[in-house]
Protein backbone atom coordinates (compact mmCIF):
# COMPACT_ATOMS: atom_id res chain seq x y z
CA UNK A 1 0.00 0.00 0.00
CA UNK A 2 0.99 3.56 -0.91
CA UNK A 3 0.89 5.55 1.80
CA UNK A 4 2.23 8.46 0.49
CA UNK A 5 -1.53 8.91 -1.58
CA UNK A 6 -3.28 9.01 2.03
CA UNK A 7 -3.28 12.25 3.74
CA UNK A 8 -1.44 13.08 6.23
CA UNK A 9 -3.58 13.31 8.93
CA UNK A 10 -5.03 9.60 8.02
CA UNK A 11 -1.85 8.39 8.49
CA UNK A 12 -1.09 10.19 11.28
CA UNK A 13 -4.23 8.53 12.87
CA UNK A 14 -2.96 5.26 11.82
CA UNK A 15 0.87 5.48 12.95
CA UNK A 16 -0.41 6.83 16.63
CA UNK A 17 -2.78 3.39 16.37
CA UNK A 18 -0.36 1.06 16.12
CA UNK A 19 1.87 2.15 18.35
CA UNK A 20 -0.90 2.98 20.95
CA UNK A 21 0.87 0.85 24.22
CA UNK A 22 4.14 0.81 23.03
CA UNK A 23 4.73 4.42 24.17
CA UNK A 24 3.09 6.86 27.02
CA UNK A 25 0.09 8.71 26.69
CA UNK A 26 2.15 12.16 27.36
CA UNK A 27 4.61 10.42 24.31
CA UNK A 28 1.17 9.52 21.86
CA UNK A 29 0.26 13.63 22.81
CA UNK A 30 3.57 15.22 21.79
CA UNK A 31 3.96 12.98 18.59
CA UNK A 32 0.06 14.01 17.50
CA UNK A 33 0.39 17.95 18.34
CA UNK A 34 3.67 18.00 16.72
CA UNK A 35 2.80 16.30 13.88
CA UNK A 36 -0.39 18.03 13.45
CA UNK A 37 1.82 21.61 13.62
CA UNK A 38 4.44 20.22 10.76
CA UNK A 39 1.61 19.32 8.61
CA UNK A 40 -0.44 22.73 9.00
CA UNK A 41 3.04 24.30 8.34
CA UNK A 42 3.62 22.52 5.24
CA UNK A 43 0.41 23.43 3.68
CA UNK A 44 0.41 26.67 3.89
CA UNK A 45 3.71 26.37 1.78
CA UNK A 46 2.26 23.39 -0.23
CA UNK A 47 5.08 21.26 0.94
CA UNK A 48 4.50 17.25 1.51
CA UNK A 49 4.30 17.06 5.16
CA UNK A 50 4.64 12.61 4.77
CA UNK A 51 6.77 11.99 3.59
CA UNK A 52 8.65 15.17 4.04
CA UNK A 53 11.55 16.93 2.37
CA UNK A 54 14.76 17.89 4.30
CA UNK A 55 14.14 21.51 2.80
CA UNK A 56 10.74 21.48 4.60
CA UNK A 57 11.73 20.33 7.83
CA UNK A 58 14.86 22.87 7.82
CA UNK A 59 12.74 25.65 6.90
CA UNK A 60 9.92 24.19 9.69
CA UNK A 61 12.93 24.46 12.32
CA UNK A 62 14.43 27.78 10.94
CA UNK A 63 10.90 29.25 12.06
CA UNK A 64 10.33 27.76 15.40
CA UNK A 65 13.48 29.63 15.75
CA UNK A 66 12.52 33.22 14.77
CA UNK A 67 9.29 32.27 17.18
CA UNK A 68 11.53 32.40 19.72
CA UNK A 69 10.99 28.82 20.73
CA UNK A 70 13.47 26.90 23.38
CA UNK A 71 15.99 24.36 21.98
CA UNK A 72 14.31 21.67 23.75
CA UNK A 73 11.20 22.43 22.08
CA UNK A 74 12.09 22.36 18.95
CA UNK A 75 14.27 19.56 19.41
CA UNK A 76 11.36 17.85 20.77
CA UNK A 77 9.62 18.34 17.42
CA UNK A 78 11.58 17.46 15.05
CA UNK A 79 12.03 14.00 16.80
CA UNK A 80 8.27 13.51 16.68
CA UNK A 81 8.60 14.00 12.94
CA UNK A 82 11.59 12.03 12.91
CA UNK A 83 10.11 9.10 14.51
CA UNK A 84 6.24 9.40 12.72
CA UNK A 85 8.58 8.92 9.36
CA UNK A 86 10.18 5.93 10.81
CA UNK A 87 7.27 4.26 11.52
CA UNK A 88 5.35 4.71 8.30
CA UNK A 89 9.05 3.10 7.00
CA UNK A 90 10.08 6.74 5.25
CA UNK A 91 13.37 8.03 4.97
CA UNK A 92 14.08 10.51 7.71
CA UNK A 93 14.75 14.02 7.09
CA UNK A 94 16.31 14.65 9.90
CA UNK A 95 19.27 12.96 8.97
CA UNK A 96 19.95 15.10 6.04
CA UNK A 97 23.01 17.63 6.59
CA UNK A 98 20.54 20.51 5.85
CA UNK A 99 19.10 19.56 8.92
CA UNK A 100 21.50 18.98 11.12
CA UNK A 101 23.09 22.67 10.02
CA UNK A 102 19.89 23.98 10.86
CA UNK A 103 19.74 22.08 14.35
CA UNK A 104 23.26 23.61 14.72
CA UNK A 105 22.25 27.48 13.72
CA UNK A 106 19.88 26.65 16.32
CA UNK A 107 22.41 25.67 18.95
CA UNK A 108 24.43 28.72 18.48
CA UNK A 109 21.89 31.06 18.60
CA UNK A 110 19.82 29.88 21.36
CA UNK A 111 22.02 28.67 23.43
CA UNK A 112 22.78 24.98 23.41
CA UNK A 113 21.28 24.37 27.48
CA UNK A 114 17.10 24.51 28.18
CA UNK A 115 16.46 26.98 30.63
CA UNK A 116 16.26 25.45 33.81
CA UNK A 117 13.05 25.70 36.32
CA UNK A 118 14.26 27.55 39.53
CA UNK A 119 14.79 25.12 41.86
CA UNK A 120 12.75 25.85 44.99
CA UNK A 121 15.09 25.66 48.24
CA UNK A 122 13.54 24.76 51.33
CA UNK A 123 13.84 28.34 52.59
CA UNK A 124 11.67 29.79 49.46
CA UNK A 125 9.39 26.34 50.03
CA UNK A 126 8.13 27.56 53.78
CA UNK A 127 8.03 31.27 51.96
CA UNK A 128 4.98 29.72 49.27
CA UNK A 129 3.51 27.48 52.43
CA UNK A 130 3.02 30.76 54.24
CA UNK A 131 1.38 32.83 51.54
CA UNK A 132 -1.26 30.56 51.28
CA UNK A 133 -4.75 30.96 52.82
CA UNK A 134 -6.75 29.29 55.25
CA UNK A 135 -9.58 28.75 52.75
CA UNK A 136 -10.49 25.00 50.88
CA UNK A 137 -7.86 27.02 48.10
CA UNK A 138 -5.12 27.46 50.46
CA UNK A 139 -6.00 23.75 51.89
CA UNK A 140 -5.57 22.33 48.41
CA UNK A 141 -2.65 24.51 47.60
CA UNK A 142 -0.64 23.47 50.27
CA UNK A 143 -1.39 20.10 49.46
CA UNK A 144 -0.11 20.81 46.02
CA UNK A 145 3.28 21.94 47.53
CA UNK A 146 3.82 19.01 50.32
CA UNK A 147 3.38 16.43 47.38
CA UNK A 148 5.84 18.03 44.79
CA UNK A 149 8.05 18.63 47.15
CA UNK A 150 8.25 15.39 48.65
CA UNK A 151 7.46 12.85 46.04
CA UNK A 152 9.49 14.73 43.09
CA UNK A 153 6.25 13.61 40.79
CA UNK A 154 6.86 15.65 37.66
CA UNK A 155 3.30 17.88 36.76
CA UNK A 156 1.58 15.19 34.78
CA UNK A 157 1.99 12.46 37.74
CA UNK A 158 0.62 14.86 40.27
CA UNK A 159 -2.43 15.24 38.95
CA UNK A 160 -2.79 11.55 38.30
CA UNK A 161 -2.41 10.52 41.81
CA UNK A 162 -5.59 8.94 43.24
CA UNK A 163 -6.75 9.28 46.88
CA UNK A 164 -7.70 5.23 46.90
CA UNK A 165 -3.90 4.61 46.72
CA UNK A 166 -2.54 5.48 50.15
CA UNK A 167 -1.94 3.13 52.23
CA UNK A 168 -1.49 4.21 56.22
CA UNK A 169 1.47 3.38 58.47
CA UNK A 170 1.94 3.18 62.08
CA UNK A 171 3.93 6.02 62.45
CA UNK A 172 1.52 8.58 60.51
CA UNK A 173 3.27 8.56 57.74
CA UNK A 174 1.83 7.10 54.14
CA UNK A 175 2.96 4.98 51.22
CA UNK A 176 1.52 6.91 47.78
CA UNK A 177 1.12 4.66 44.74
CA UNK A 178 2.20 6.36 41.82
CA UNK A 179 0.91 4.09 39.03
CA UNK A 180 2.73 5.14 35.80
CA UNK A 181 5.69 7.47 35.14
CA UNK A 182 7.61 9.18 32.11
CA UNK A 183 10.50 6.09 32.59
CA UNK A 184 7.61 3.81 33.93
CA UNK A 185 7.08 2.36 29.94
CA UNK A 186 5.86 -0.86 31.81
CA UNK A 187 3.42 1.02 34.28
CA UNK A 188 4.45 -1.12 37.51
CA UNK A 189 4.24 2.06 39.28
CA UNK A 190 6.07 3.11 42.58
CA UNK A 191 4.93 3.44 46.03
CA UNK A 192 6.01 6.92 47.45
CA UNK A 193 6.57 7.69 51.11
CA UNK A 194 5.09 10.58 52.75
CA UNK A 195 6.65 11.93 56.12
CA UNK A 196 3.58 12.37 58.93
CA UNK A 197 4.23 16.35 58.64
CA UNK A 198 3.56 16.27 54.89
CA UNK A 199 0.69 13.45 54.84
CA UNK A 200 -1.38 16.76 57.61
CA UNK A 201 -1.46 18.77 54.71
CA UNK A 202 -2.73 16.53 52.38
CA UNK A 203 -5.29 14.66 54.39
CA UNK A 204 -6.82 18.44 55.55
CA UNK A 205 -7.14 18.96 52.60
CA UNK A 206 -8.81 15.66 51.27
CA UNK A 207 -11.37 15.76 54.44
CA UNK A 208 -12.23 19.62 53.52
CA UNK A 209 -12.57 18.79 50.22
CA UNK A 210 -14.30 15.25 50.84
CA UNK A 211 -12.54 13.54 48.42
CA UNK A 212 -12.42 9.41 49.19
CA UNK A 213 -11.48 8.31 45.79
CA UNK A 214 -10.19 9.94 42.40
CA UNK A 215 -7.50 12.51 41.55
CA UNK A 216 -6.44 13.83 45.10
CA UNK A 217 -5.51 17.26 43.34
CA UNK A 218 -8.63 18.73 41.64
CA UNK A 219 -9.37 22.13 40.21
CA UNK A 220 -11.53 24.42 42.94
CA UNK A 221 -14.36 26.95 41.10
CA UNK A 222 -15.21 30.59 42.17
CA UNK A 223 -17.22 29.49 45.50
CA UNK A 224 -15.05 27.38 46.68
CA UNK A 225 -16.69 24.43 45.29
CA UNK A 226 -14.13 21.29 44.52
CA UNK A 227 -14.47 19.86 41.00
CA UNK A 228 -14.76 16.08 40.05
CA UNK A 229 -11.52 16.63 37.88
CA UNK A 230 -8.04 16.10 38.30
CA UNK A 231 -6.23 19.18 38.31
CA UNK A 232 -5.11 20.41 35.30
CA UNK A 233 -0.96 20.09 35.19
CA UNK A 234 -0.38 23.87 33.03
CA UNK A 235 -2.68 25.07 36.28
CA UNK A 236 0.35 24.33 38.81
CA UNK A 237 2.87 26.53 37.08
CA UNK A 238 -0.10 29.63 37.57
CA UNK A 239 -0.58 28.19 40.98
CA UNK A 240 3.47 28.69 41.95
CA UNK A 241 3.83 32.08 40.44
CA UNK A 242 0.25 33.59 42.11
CA UNK A 243 1.84 32.20 45.48
CA UNK A 244 5.32 33.46 44.79
CA UNK A 245 3.62 37.07 43.83
CA UNK A 246 1.61 37.30 47.19
CA UNK A 247 5.02 36.15 48.96
CA UNK A 248 6.85 39.15 48.03
CA UNK A 249 8.77 37.18 45.33
CA UNK A 250 10.70 39.67 43.06
CA UNK A 251 8.99 39.39 39.43
CA UNK A 252 12.36 38.40 37.78
CA UNK A 253 12.20 35.13 40.03
CA UNK A 254 8.46 34.77 39.76
CA UNK A 255 8.90 34.22 36.11
CA UNK A 256 11.54 31.03 36.69
CA UNK A 257 9.53 29.49 38.72
CA UNK A 258 7.74 26.70 36.92
CA UNK A 259 5.32 23.14 38.12
CA UNK A 260 9.27 21.71 37.68
CA UNK A 261 10.79 24.05 40.46
CA UNK A 262 9.67 21.79 43.05
CA UNK A 263 11.16 18.48 41.52
CA UNK A 264 14.28 20.44 40.81
CA UNK A 265 14.76 21.89 44.29
CA UNK A 266 14.25 18.98 46.19
CA UNK A 267 16.49 17.20 44.15
CA UNK A 268 19.08 19.70 44.90
CA UNK A 269 18.32 19.72 48.76
CA UNK A 270 18.74 15.72 48.91
CA UNK A 271 21.85 16.36 47.26
CA UNK A 272 22.98 19.09 49.78
CA UNK A 273 21.97 16.82 52.62
CA UNK A 274 23.77 14.50 51.30
CA UNK A 275 21.71 11.78 49.53
CA UNK A 276 23.85 9.57 47.13
CA UNK A 277 23.01 10.27 43.40
CA UNK A 278 21.21 6.54 42.81
CA UNK A 279 19.16 7.94 46.13
CA UNK A 280 18.11 10.97 44.14
CA UNK A 281 17.41 8.75 40.88
CA UNK A 282 15.20 6.55 42.61
CA UNK A 283 13.09 9.16 44.46
CA UNK A 284 12.55 10.74 41.54
CA UNK A 285 12.34 8.25 38.97
CA UNK A 286 15.04 9.69 36.79
CA UNK A 287 16.42 6.97 34.68
CA UNK A 288 19.72 8.29 33.87
CA UNK A 289 22.37 10.41 36.41
CA UNK A 290 22.78 13.15 33.74
CA UNK A 291 19.33 14.22 34.54
CA UNK A 292 20.08 14.55 37.89
CA UNK A 293 23.61 16.25 37.33
CA UNK A 294 21.89 19.12 34.97
CA UNK A 295 20.46 20.48 38.15
CA UNK A 296 24.17 20.81 39.59
CA UNK A 297 25.66 21.86 36.55
CA UNK A 298 26.97 25.26 37.65
CA UNK A 299 30.08 24.99 39.73
CA UNK A 300 29.09 26.38 42.71
CA UNK A 301 26.53 24.12 43.17
CA UNK A 302 28.53 20.82 42.15
CA UNK A 303 31.31 21.97 44.30
CA UNK A 304 28.34 21.78 47.36
CA UNK A 305 28.91 17.67 46.70
CA UNK A 306 32.31 17.12 46.67
CA UNK A 307 31.78 13.38 47.75
CA UNK A 308 29.17 11.97 45.39
CA UNK A 309 31.04 14.21 42.72
CA UNK A 310 33.87 12.51 43.54
CA UNK A 311 32.61 8.70 43.36
CA UNK A 312 30.50 9.43 40.45
CA UNK A 313 32.90 10.90 37.98
CA UNK A 314 35.62 8.04 39.58
CA UNK A 315 32.96 5.30 38.68
CA UNK A 316 32.27 6.62 35.19
CA UNK A 317 35.06 7.52 34.28
CA UNK A 318 33.86 10.93 33.03
CA UNK A 319 36.02 14.06 33.44
CA UNK A 320 34.26 16.61 36.58
CA UNK A 321 32.89 19.67 35.16
CA UNK A 322 34.87 21.09 37.56
CA UNK A 323 38.06 19.65 35.88
CA UNK A 324 37.05 20.56 32.32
Amino acid sequence: MDLSAEPPEIILAGVLRKIDGAYSPNTLRAYKADFLEFIRFCNERELPPLPASYEALALFIDKNVERGCSVNFIKRKVSAIASIHKFCRFSNPAHDVDVQLALRRMARKNGRLNKQAYGLNRNLFEDLMNATGDDILGKRDRALLQLGYSSLCRRHELVELLAQDIKHNEDGSVLLHQRASKMDTLRRGRWIYLPPEVWVDVQIWLEAAQIKEGPILRGIRRGGQVMMEAYGPGAINRTYKRLARKAGFDEALVAELTSHSTRVGAAQELLRTGASLLQVMQRGGWGLPQSVLKYVKNADMVHEYPTWRKKYFEDSGQASPIEK
